[in-house]
């Protein structure tokens, strides 16, 4: 087994949280030629804690000598997570077509301890070329009038809601964060008079709707240059322009404070929880439906407003011995709706060589999918450490550890190239962490045949169970969920 931070905090709760570093501050478009260079530094917040900073130069084509507008931005964070202190250094580059506003090219390099990671964008005609470093680059098609995001400058947002008297509007933007061409929505939220590092800007302030997760983000944009002069995210992250001094005015941040919900029961044994009930106030991006709150082993009785989630959660997961499983190694004649968690996607390569020959090697043998299956768990909690760093099936493979979404997406990888239904499920969990409280989470569910989908949890070393500690909120389908927790109460609950 890899080593993991501490003997109690092996488990990376965080499931899918580490991807909102790498997108701090991806945002929108252009900026009017000029004879100067200018630079820039902007705070970053975490629950009000200021903890990061970037320093930002913008180039215009007359300085640079070149056709193109260049923004050069590095970036600098300090936080704790699950008991660990980390650093993470961010570049970007973007150079950009002065004429439409859209970048042409765009890179970024990401450093966190030993974990680095880069990749590049490229423009061609109607196409964009991504390019992850040490990988094959894949193409994502343009339609007509694609915004191509920048981290500076909102020109659409200024020309529309700042001087063009509009209250509502969509977009079709790259998404930078998922490589997809997604329709964005804003809204005008007023105008104010704001000042930062000793200047008064005229602002709009728009709010935007994440289209994947519904998580809103409000910016406040200078009508005079379309310059972002702050924003504010419903995760916790702030952003806003200041000046060197932030420098010497940074603290660390917790990421914790963002993922964890301090709850009224301090449980031991936490992995022999049998029962749980608990009354739930909370927000979840992307939303839940009844169906994903309602299902065996789970009931939810409350309402669903929006995102917002509040009521009774009973959980009594059972454990399942294999019993009616399908058998191994025979073709077998699935419903529609299955075939889907038999595919590949960008994040669960399960057409990988190396994930199908791996998975291959494990369940050699097997009598039915549920010995398969533990087989499969049981080697990714043996071999994959517990980490805070987010990535796909392969990128997990190939380091040897994750966080708890990225060891769920590599067990259904290899559970799909064996041939047997599995997804990633994501929720929170009761954990011992302040005492007792639940964390965001990820974890699989694998279709097994007569008894339908069942859950395991390979990051809480469950191989071939989950605790009723596990509250599922819905299945993955964005690389990015968020939980904002206001109460998470338990009423009863029963140890095995």
């Amino acid at each position: 087994m890899k080593t993991h931070i501490s003997s109690t905090r092996n488990r990376s709760f965080c499931s899918l949280f580490a991807p909102l570093f790498l997108v701090l501050l991806t945002c929108s478009c252009w900026l009017s030629a000029q004879d100067r260079i200018d630079k820039y530094f902007i705070g970053i917040e975490l629950k009000d804690v200021l903890c990061g900073y970037s320093e930002v130069y913008v180039t215009p084509p007359q300085a640079a000598g070149t056709p193109y507008l260049s923004i050069d931005q590095k970036t600098y964070i300090s936080f704790e997570a699950l008991g660990q202190d980390i650093s993470q250094k961010q570049v970007f580059t973007y150079r950009i077509d002065p004429a439409g506003g859209n970048f042409i090219y765009h890179d970024s390099y990401l450093e966190q301890g030993d974990t680095k990671m880069s990749a590049s964008m490229t423009v061609v005609e109607d196409s964009l070329f991504i390019r992850p470093e040490g990988q094959t680059a894949t193409s994502v098609y343009l339609p007509d009038n694609t915004l191509l995001p920048n981290t500076m400058f909102f020109p659409h947002l200024q020309k529309d809601f700042g001087t063009g008297g509009l209250d509502s509007s969509s977009y079709q933007i790259l998404n930078v964060r998922t490589g997809r061409v997604e329709d964005f929505v804003y809204q005008k939220l007023g105008d104010e008079r704001i000042e930062l590092n000793d200047t008064f800007y005229e602002a709009v302030i728009v709010e935007e709707r994440d289209p994947g997760t519904g998580l809103l983000t409000t910016y406040w944009i200078d009508k005079d240059s379309g310059l972002r002069l702050k924003m504010e995210s419903g995760n916790g992250l702030r952003m806003y322009l200041t000046d060197i001094s932030v420098m010497e005015r940074l603290s660390t941040g917790n990421v914790d404070d963002l993922i964890f919900v301090r709850t009224n029961e301090r449980i031991a044994d936490l992995r022999g929880i049998s029962s749980m009930m608990v009354q739930a106030d909370l927000d979840a991006f992307p939303v839940s439906g009844f169906d994903d709150l309602n299902l065996p082993g789970q009931s939810f009785e409350g309402t669903i407003d929006g995102n917002s989630l509040k009521g009774l959660f009973k959980v009594e997961h059972q454990n399942y011995k294999g019993k009616d499983a399908l058998s191994f190694g025979q073709a077998h004649d699935f419903a529609r709706e299955l075939h889907r968690y038999l595919q590949p996607e960008e994040l669960i390569q399960s057409e990988d060589p190396e994930i199908k020959e791996l998975a291959l090697r494990l369940t050699e043998g097997s009598k039915d999918y549920w010995e398969a299956t533990c087989r499969l768990s049981s080697w990714v909690v043996d071999s994959i450490g517990g980490s805070i760093t987010g990535g796909s099936a392969l990128e997990t493979l190939h380091r040897g550890d994750g966080a708890c979404g990225s060891q769920s997406m590599l067990l259904a990888a290899l559970c799909r190239a064996s041939g047997i239904p599995a997804r990633v499920v994501w929720g929170c969990v009761y954990t011992p962490e302040y005492g007792g409280s639940f964390g965001h989470h990820g974890w699989n569910e694998v279709y097994v045949g007569e008894a339908g989908w069942v859950p395991v949890d390979a990051t809480m070393h469950e191989s071939d169970y989950v605790d009723s500690g596990h509250i599922r909120l819905g299945v993955l389908k964005t690389q990015f969920t968020v939980i904002n927790f206001r109460e998470m109460k338990i009423l009863n609950y029963a140890l095995r």
